[in-house]
């Protein structure tokens, strides 16, 4: 049996775009639990950001409607907004969903706690 930590850090950024993207999908048998959500501005122009979850099937596809975070969070030009006062729970195949409404203009900084999500 492979010997797999219990607990994993992970710390991710990502450029966001008027897209809807998930950018992180809890793996098979993890939890995840977002512990910070940072977003920068990098431009001198207001740009709001949305963050939502849903949950997914082993194929990626939606099974649990998308479900917002925090919707049109206005990030004023070059400043900083702490997107998670509380903390984020996915269970497994669950995607974060973020997008914004300027292409190229936030830096989305993450920090993520893998745990196992298996019974014993």
């Amino acid at each position: 049996m492979a010997n797999i930590p219990l607990n994993f850090f992970k710390r991710m950024a990502f450029s966001l775009t008027t897209t809807t993207s998930a950018v992180y999908i809890t793996p098979f048998d993890r939890a995840g639990i977002v512990l910070a959500m940072y977003a920068t501005n990098l431009t001198n122009n207001d740009v709001t950001v949305s963050v939502s979850f849903s949950g997914t099937g082993a194929l990626f596809v939606p099974k649990l409607p998308q479900v917002f975070y925090a919707k049109d969070i206005l990030i004023a030009g070059n400043d900083t907004t702490n997107l998670t006062p509380s903390k984020i729970v996915l269970n497994q195949y669950d995607a974060l969903i973020v997008s914004c409404s300027q292409n190229n203009s936030i830096i989305l900084n993450t920090s993520i706690l893998e745990t196992l999500n298996t019974v014993a």
